[in-house]
């Protein structure tokens, strides 16, 4: 991952005034939009402001700090604005997630007494169009806070038209949509770093380091407005969940964390997410290699890196 030096690119207050129209972040709810302005810098690049809460319903602080997951959600929301506003993709079309990463340890992430504003880079790549319409692209994000990298990621998707995106869905769901089935157990919250058991999304699969993936589509975070798959960032969440399962008894953070999502994850079916843990690094951070399983082929990778809080 690209690494750039920190300078300044403050914005003024305006900036961050209230959030963007939750339509730019595919949103339903205003509490969840993290965007709060944009302006171009040129043609490569855009500067975006951005908000985080001091506390979050899910994405919860982490020792006294913000929840890197953050950093994620914040870039998948950044490259939505720069699509629909300044890249020609209508609002309506649908958005296609390959990979998503974050890399937290590069800065204070530290809760302060009130909200904490960031203001994002974000650097284009790879763009491609059909027709006068975005089709596609990878950016770049660097997250300042006060003038220093705080944080960086990057992402990289398809966009198509609902009538291309429904084609496709065709295509690849099930035939039959499978009956609703009540929600299996989670694993013990507290071993995953939560403290309610709706917010744990891995169930007991009675294998060594294997689980199963648990999802509730009435989720107010992870499924803010209705979809009919499983989001990206409920597959890091349940990446990071298994990390954390194969760590114990020690706590972790996961400071890192690299996503490839190869094809969807249906909602109803069974998946399995599988953990490996490598050896420890000079750092004392743990790489962890997750997978996520579905009618017996790989539908999304992660590595997670694991360090003791």
């Amino acid at each position: 991952m690209t690494t750039h030096q920190a300078f300044d690119l403050s914005l003024g207050p305006a900036f961050f005034e209230q959030p963007v129209s939750r339509h730019l972040v595919h949103r339903a709810a205003v509490s969840e939009v993290m965007i709060t302005g944009w302006r171009s810098l040129d043609d490569k690049t855009s500067i975006l402001a951005a908000q985080w809460p001091r506390t979050h319903s899910f994405y919860r602080p982490v020792a006294g700090r913000h929840d890197p997951l953050l950093i994620a959600e914040t870039i998948r929301q950044a490259g939505l604005v720069v699509s629909h506003a300044e890249l020609d993709c209508p609002i309506g079309h649908q958005f296609l997630l390959w990979e998503l990463s974050y890399e937290a340890d590069l800065g204070d992430l530290t809760i302060g007494p009130g909200p904490t504003d960031l203001v994002l880079r974000f650097t284009r790549s790879e763009v491609r169009h059909r027709g006068r319409h975005l089709a596609g692209l990878r950016g770049h994000v660097d997250l300042y806070r006060d003038g220093e990298l705080v944080g960086m990621g990057e992402g990289s998707f398809d966009c198509v038209s609902r009538a291309a995106y429904d084609r496709l869905r065709a295509a690849t769901r099930p035939i039959r949509p499978p009956a609703p089935a009540p929600l299996p157990e989670p694993v013990t919250p507290e071993l995953v770093g939560r403290d309610r058991p709706e917010d744990v999304v891995l169930a007991p699969a009675g294998l060594d380091d294997t689980w199963l993936l648990r999802v509730d589509p009435a989720h107010p975070v992870l499924f803010d407005h209705k979809v009919d798959h499983v989001p990206g960032m409920a597959l890091m969440e349940a990446m990071r969940q298994a990390t954390r399962l194969l760590a114990q008894p020690s706590p972790v953070t996961s400071p890192k964390l690299y996503a490839s999502f190869n094809r969807y994850v249906e909602l109803g079916d069974p998946a399995l997410v599988h953990a490996h843990a490598e050896e420890p690094l000079p750092s004392g951070d743990v790489p962890v290699r997750v997978s996520v399983e579905q009618y017996g082929t790989t539908a999304a990778t992660g590595l997670v890196f694991a360090r003791p809080i």
